[in-house]
């Protein structure tokens, strides 16, 4: 079978980026190499719906769990959609179906460590930071002030991430793919916003979120926060989540 061509942000390595292909080859069993959006066969995780071209002549790629950056203006498509990642981007592309599978991929993170045994260091607090937070000082003092607490380059190799993530009680996240890696893994989290530097603001996450049905209330950084996360997380919660898992491998495009 030829390799499945698969377009994922390439230009550093982000976490969320990484996770790309390592799912479609988990789910689809097949050889996953790199391509444009102009010649990819499938469009996954990330906020990348904004690389599609809808001219007539636009070669068409099958979108799979994607979603994107800021709020689009609503259009039609050529491609073809498997799934998206929310509602928000299921709503900004006209003629989708209500029923669309909704979610984005990175919730199936867990296939990739199934039968990897866990880390014996254990931390109560994993931080992981968005690539633009990395030297937020702020983050960097009460870290090393707040005992039981890890902070994580988001730069890490994906699987060392999600070992880290497993190994901790708690998870805060301004890396949507953190939190989306930790829901994943059944391990407690909640959106920290620790700057404005992130494109697009909120709404990768409120449209995240939506396929649960849930609204995108981020957290702010404190000691109190990192001290005593229960109190910040509280009733953690993602309806139907084994649901929106199990849609997902049944969506992805095996006929490409």
């Amino acid at each position: 079978m030829k390799p499945l061509a698969v377009h994922w942000a390439s230009s550093k390595p982000n976490f969320g980026d990484v996770l790309s292909p390592l799912i479609c080859a988990r789910v689809s069993g097949r050889e996953i190499v790199w391509a444009p959006p102009e010649r990819c066969d499938v469009l996954a995780l990330g906020s990348l719906m904004q690389r599609l071209k809808e001219r007539f002549w636009t070669h068409r790629v099958h979108v799979w769990g994607s979603g994107f950056i800021d709020e689009p203006v609503p259009h039609a498509s050529r491609h073809y959609y498997h799934a998206v990642r929310g509602r928000l981007t299921r709503d900004a592309v006209q003629g989708l179906p209500d029923d669309l599978v909704l979610g984005d991929p990175g919730l199936l993170a867990h296939l990739l460590v199934e039968g990897r045994a866990l880390p014996a260091q254990r931390q109560r607090v994993l931080v992981i930071p968005h690539y633009k937070d990395r030297d937020h000082p702020e983050l960097a003092e009460l870290a090393r002030r707040v005992p039981g607490v890890r902070v994580i380059d988001v730069f890490t190799p994906a699987l060392e991430i999600l070992d880290a993530i497993r190994a901790s009680e708690f998870v805060f996240a301004s890396a949507m793919h953190g939190l989306i890696a930790a829901d994943s893994l059944g391990v407690p989290n909640a959106w920290l916003r620790l700057s404005g530097a992130l494109r697009g603001g909120a709404f990768k996450f409120r449209d995240y979120y939506s396929a649960f049905g849930l609204d995108a209330v981020p957290r702010t950084l404190s000691e109190a926060l990192l001290r005593d996360p229960e109190a910040a997380i509280g009733e953690y919660r993602r309806p139907g989540l084994a649901r929106i898992q199990e849609r997902l491998v049944e969506s992805f495009p095996r006929d490409v």
